[in-house]
């Protein structure tokens, strides 16, 4: 690429090289884009001094000097790594190694070009000094933590509290292992079995959420999809970064996130691509619409676009992809739309504003008893609110977990393994100690006597 030194243009730097390939395509042609292809530099942590640095990788000299170069010429340099702990340690190694102040932050929604104007245009000056000192406040605080022996690691220990009484359930299995939910969560012990008895009078709308990454994999697990969660989700990257043939159009949006909703542009996107469907139910009215506030960095996913139904781009889909991506498109529509389908509702003497639905049986009966459990949607959602996982390792980890006898499959929710249950007892004491040791990124001069007190 020939630019002269005088030149105004973007520098939009991603992780992935393939989706850099994308963007490079649908982007304006004052925009240049730039592959990380992971990390140029490893991050070193001194617990010692509470210091952190950034190893030069010398497998990635080539694209230290493209940066260099680049960056020289570019009037607006953006970096569009994931929000996490590596999306976090790459830019703040770039903002490094460049020594430029004005260098912005944005987030991938999906790589369409109005995504990636949006990326451009919401960009933001990144703060080095904030995004250092949460980097070496986290890297102490698990270095605190695995430095007492008497404890699991932090993700085991987390893992363990989600089937404790910290938290509250809204999910539970009768005796024939359906799964039911409540319209709020209750706190109950995890072996309490609650008797339920038909309400007779009452019944409620049940309306489905925008999908997370943990809600697909749970969904892809009961269609009996993949052979893996981690083939899941990497079919699920793979899906992301597809592009029709004919229009070069990209198919989902960010197939990354924690959230259940959408945007208040997407949720207008979506409405005026529904009318043009024709389809037969009733858009949402906006007072039962889930709108993402400005503190989510990647909403739901959706469909780009409504109009590219299964049936239509499904003949150039491999089958593992084309399945995916009817799960999401299917359930995107459930999600936008009006429900029709009543759900009779049950009550307990013991919580008695709560009212317990079931999710399959369509048959009436006057009473049955009901356990606490935790889908594997709720799992990710948990250890997620921990901080402590990110939506683009759950798969990955869950088959490592299951594998490794922390976690047992239960028909179609999780159970704690046997070297999972010694820890349970303890979760609601690792949540509290994880949840107060999280609350202390931002501090300021963050000392290991601090951390060791809330771990003592």
């Amino acid at each position: 690429m020939v630019v002269s030194a005088a030149a105004s243009y973007t520098l939009l730097i991603v992780e992935s090289p393939v989706i850099a390939r994308i963007i490079q395509r649908v982007a304006p042609s004052s925009v240049y884009v730039l592959s990380t292809n992971g990390y140029a530099w490893k991050p070193v942590y001194d617990a010692e001094r509470n210091q952190l640095k950034a190893k030069a990788d010398p497998d990635q000299l080539g694209f230290r000097k493209e940066l260099k170069q680049q960056a020289s010429w570019a009037g607006n340099i953006i970096i569009a790594t994931d929000p996490d702990p590596s999306g976090d340690f790459i830019a703040w190694s770039i903002c490094k190694f460049l020594k430029n102040p004005s260098i912005k932050r944005s987030h991938i929604q999906h790589l369409g070009r109005k995504g990636i104007e949006r990326l451009i245009s919401s960009a933001e000056v990144i703060q080095t000094d904030l995004l250092e000192l949460r980097l070496k406040n986290r890297s102490l605080i698990r270095h605190q933590w695995n430095k007492t022996g008497r404890r699991p690691s932090m993700e085991i220990a987390a893992l363990s509290s989600t089937f404790s009484s910290y938290f509250a359930y809204q999910h539970f299995a009768d005796q024939k292992g359906q799964i039911w939910y409540s319209n709020r969560s209750i706190q109950c012990a995890s072996d309490e079995w609650i008797q339920v008895q038909n309400s007779m009078s009452d019944s409620e709308y049940h309306s489905a959420n925008p999908l997370s990454t943990f809600d697909l994999l749970q969904l892809a697990y009961e269609k009996d999809i993949f052979r893996s969660f981690a083939n899941a989700q990497e079919t699920l990257q793979q899906l992301f970064t597809h592009t029709l043939d004919y229009s070069e159009e990209s198919l989902i949006s960010y197939p990354r996130t924690s959230a259940n909703s959408y945007f208040s542009e997407t949720w207008a996107s979506l409405q005026q691509q529904f009318f043009q469907l024709n389809h037969t139910g009733e858009f949402k009215p906006m007072f039962i619409r889930n709108i993402a506030g400005q503190e989510v960095s990647h909403e739901s996913l959706y469909p780009i676009s409504l109009t590219n139904t299964p049936d239509k781009v499904g003949g150039e889909l491999l089958s593992t992809l084309r399945d995916l991506y009817d799960l999401i498109y299917h359930q995107t529509l459930r999600a936008i739309t009006v429900p029709t389908e009543k759900h009779m509702a049950y009550q307990t003497a013991f919580h008695q504003d709560v009212q317990f639905y079931s999710t399959t049986n369509k048959s009436e009966i006057s009473n049955t008893e009901l356990l606490p459990i935790r889908t594997i949607s709720e799992i990710g959602s948990l250890l997620s609110s921990h901080r402590v996982l990110s939506p683009s390792s759950f798969g990955e980890k869950l088959d490592r977990w299951i594998s490794q006898k922390y976690l047992e499959m239960d028909g179609a929710f999780l159970k704690p393994g046997k070297y999972l249950a010694p820890y349970v007892n303890d979760g609601p004491q690792y949540a509290d100690q994880i949840e107060q040791l999280f609350n202390l990124i931002d501090e300021q001069n963050l000392k290991a006597e601090t951390i060791a007190s809330i771990l003592s």
